[in-house]
């Protein structure tokens, strides 16, 4: 496969074209200007083993090369701004080159109001409703270091490419133009934000370190640094007796449930702190996990990933023996967060030959002619056995229904749990099919609800995986082969079979049995390190950012495991870890961490290279702006826009002085911005070009009118929930999006005798006996 990056920056395209690079494609990086190789932290995270050319495609000779390039590629990615997309022509490039994919990556999509304004990490994460949940209430909001927003768009575009070339390689069209939005991805990974405004009217606000509503979930301090947790009821009594308050436990004290200790929550943080006073983080890891069992993280510094043993077991980290710190050691850097499970390093990346599996052909069970691919939908025939929970393995398993697999989700006969998060408290009928968060997460999938402890369930379990291509679980590492269901016995049935696993921590090393989720691997990963308003006030992002993280990745893995299934009709078994995931997003920063020989500094809203850089309050109630100046044109343009005089102060003069004063600087814009309404200012300061974005609440970005243009939002009618308005899917295939073909959310078991009949080939009659013995339902115990 040869993949053409058309790019002048260090976000979006770059890291898909390093996922590219990564399994085995031939990637060429072409550049506007000239900018020598340097050991530079983005430079040496994102562009090792890309070629690299630099040509000016606006002139005769740079864009007859950026032609033969085009056509000689298979997909081409860019992340050039829609006015630079204008200028070159980017429709036209490659034009004689039937196969070429084109994936464009932009702020804010090719269309819609917000087309051509200026956006920075910082002014997307405002907009798409995540810095005001970060922070601490009162005081400004935080925004995320790092290139989370970009990444994550790059995860899209790298599965919509790949995607499409599976598609095009089974006969299929492709798409010639496949459309990311970043705000638009940034909007579909919200957990429970928008579910939580959109079917209860409630919004979500920051509460530190503190999540809103499950207690003790947060981030406290221990003898030699941070710890953090995410004591779901689940594991809330070995919890009290870790810390030495059994009592808290039974059954009738006020702090047993969630509820009451939501209402204690400063007496159950101090209890905590005094039981752990004088463990270390490691200590305290160790012992919370293997002693107790319950989901704790250490907050790391990124140095300390570099030396952490279960990293190392699994050679996670790759060597740059060409580039050294200052130390003198060779650089390391994170390497792919998912790999193939007991085998060498492989390429999955080229362009596949396709191999038509047994069901296509026209097997019971193989995709119908409905499920042709096409366009909007080119992961149709793929069938995908589901068996995730909670939010990264759903959110992975979405995406890829969403574009078009046939994902059968495997319920446990318990249920859903309780319907939490139904508006009132009025009485309804089969309330487990009503959840929002989950029919948000589950939407384009069905559901069988099969007892996979019994035999006979096991064997129903075996039939559905011997006619699928892929199964997909994020239990913890020991779940499956406990139920007698890991890789070696699902590959009996199914040679060829793709499984991925995405346990907290990977399917072996020191930590192999630990259990996690997103509030408490996110301080493992090294994010707390870099995130907060000082040295000592660490931050965590209160979103469980590593399950969003954690999702994408997963789907990034199927489409790898899946092109090189077509090339070589080989199965896998893939072994993601979710703290992998969260560190491979912050690769710059521990390589920068190597070059310097020192732990970055929380620098607040600061931004290393870029003066002002700030979330600074409006007029209203909780009213933000988040403004990003990066060179002096565009300071010019926002003291022209204040007339201030800024410009002719001393202190502000250069942007080494803007870096030298930024409290001062800060306080200046502040007592500007403080009488703004955000909107009206982020609308003036675009309009002079300068990246600015209204730090937005669940209502504003879930009614925005750039995203109401676009089309973004879905809506679905659920047989039993009624009419649902959620989250879309941030890509555009030829300016098409597939909603049309999607379908809400499944009941309870809906699919049980289909499934079974249809696909796993079960008779009637034993459909009916494991019905009757509970085997399969339709809805939970009494």
């Amino acid at each position: 496969m040869r993949v053409l990056e058309l790019s002048d920056r260090d976000e979006s395209a770059a890291y898909c074209g390093k996922l590219f690079a990564r399994w085995g494609a031939d990637v060429t990086r072409v550049e506007g200007r000239e900018r020598a190789p340097s050991p530079q932290p983005l430079d040496l995270y994102l562009h090792r083993g890309k070629q690299r050319v630099t040509l000016d495609a606006r002139d005769v000779a740079g864009r007859a090369r950026l032609d033969a390039l085009a056509a000689q590629s298979d997909i081409l990615i860019t992340d050039l701004s829609p006015r630079e997309l204008d200028a070159i022509g980017v429709e036209t490039l490659g034009a004689a080159s039937p196969r070429l994919v084109r994936v464009s990556i932009t702020p804010f999509g090719l269309s819609g109001p917000y087309r051509d304004y200026e956006a920075t990490a910082s002014t997307l994460l405002a907009l798409g409703g995540y810095t005001v949940l970060m922070g601490d209430p009162g005081r400004a909001p935080l925004t995320m270091p790092g290139n989370y927003a970009y990444y994550q768009a790059a995860d899209f575009a790298f599965v919509a490419a790949q995607a499409a070339q599976l598609a095009a390689e089974r006969g299929a069209p492709p798409a010639r133009l496949i459309e990311v939005s970043v705000l638009e991805a940034l909007a579909t990974l919200h957990q429970f934000t928008d579910t939580m405004w959109l079917a209860n009217g409630i919004v979500r606000s920051r509460h530190g370190n503190r999540w809103e509503n499950l207690c003790p979930t947060t981030l406290l301090p221990c003898g030699d640094g941070w710890f953090g947790m995410n004591v779901l009821q689940t594991f809330w009594l070995p919890f009290a007796h870790w810390i030495g308050r059994p009592e808290w436990s039974e059954p009738e004290h006020p702090l047993a449930t969630n509820a009451g200790r939501m209402q204690h929550e400063d007496m159950v943080e101090d209890a905590i702190v005094e039981a752990v006073r004088g463990l270390t983080r490691r200590e305290l890891f160790r012992e919370g996990q293997e002693t107790w069992r319950v989901p704790v993280g250490h907050a790391v510094q990124l140095g300390e990933l570099l030396d952490d043993p279960h990293l190392a077991h699994r050679r996670f980290f790759e060597t740059l023996n060409e580039h050294r710190g200052a130390d003198g050691a060779p650089l390391r850097a994170p390497g792919s967060p998912f790999r193939f499970a007991g085998e060498s390093p492989v390429t999955a990346g080229a362009a596949p030959a396709s191999r038509p599996r047994a069901a296509d052909a026209g097997a019971p069970g193989g995709a119908s002619e409905a499920a042709a691919p096409e366009a909007t939908r080119p992961l149709a025939g793929v069938r995908i056995v589901d068996l995730t929970r909670i939010w990264a393995g759903p959110l992975a398993t979405r995406i890829l229904a969403d574009l078009g697999a046939e994902v059968i989700k495997v319920e446990a006969p318990s249920g859903r749990g309780p319907a939490a998060g139904l508006p009132g408290s009025v009485p309804v009928e089969r309330p487990w099919n009503r959840q929002p968060l989950f029919n948000k997460l589950n939407r384009n999938k069905q559901s069988v609800a099969i007892d996979l402890k019994s035999a006979a369930g096991r064997d129903a379990f075996l039939a559905l995986v011997r006619e699928s291509d892929v199964v997909i679980e994020n239990f913890s590492a020991r779940a499956m082969p406990g139920l007698g269901l890991g890789y070696e016995a699902l590959r009996a049935v199914k040679p060829d079979v793709i499984y991925i696993g995405m346990p907290s921590f990977g399917m072996d090393g020191p930590y192999r049995d630990y259990v996690g989720l997103g509030p408490s691997i996110e301080p493992t990963t090294g994010l707390t390190a870099l995130m907060g308003y000082g040295p000592d006030e660490p931050r965590v992002t209160s979103k469980a950012i590593s399950d969003a993280i954690g999702g994408t990745n997963a789907a990034v893995a199927v489409l790898v495991a899946l092109a090189r299934h077509a090339r070589t009709g080989e199965g896998a078994c893939i072994d993601l870890s979710q703290q992998e995931c969260g560190i491979a997003f912050l690769g710059e920063h521990v390589l920068e961490r190597q070059l310097t020989g020192r732990e970055p500094e929380r620098r607040g809203n600061a931004h290393r290279a870029y003066a002002p850089h700030g979330v600074y309050r409006c007029a209203g109630d909780d009213d933000w702006i988040a403004i990003a100046v990066r060179d002096d044109a565009e300071w010019s343009a926002l003291d022209a826009a204040a007339g201030r005089g800024w410009a002719a102060d001393a202190r502000f003069a250069t942007l080494e002085a803007r870096r030298a004063h930024r409290a001062a600087l800060d306080d200046a814009i502040e007592a500007w911005t403080c009488a703004q309404e955000k909107r009206a200012l982020m609308a003036a300061l675009q309009a002079r070009r300068v990246p600015a974005g209204a730090v937005l609440a669940t209502p504003e970005w879930t009614s925005d009118p750039h995203l109401v243009d676009r089309g973004y939002f879905a809506e679905l009618t659920h047989p039993e929930a009624g009419p649902e308005r959620w989250d879309g899917l941030p890509l555009r295939f030829d300016g098409r999006r597939p909603y049309d073909r999607w379908v809400p959310a499944p009941v309870l078991g809906g699919d049980n005798v289909a499934v079974l009949r249809d696909i796993a080939r079960i008779s009637a009659d034993d459909i009916v006996r494991l019905a009757a013995r509970g085997v399969i339902v339709d809805r939970p115990p009494a």
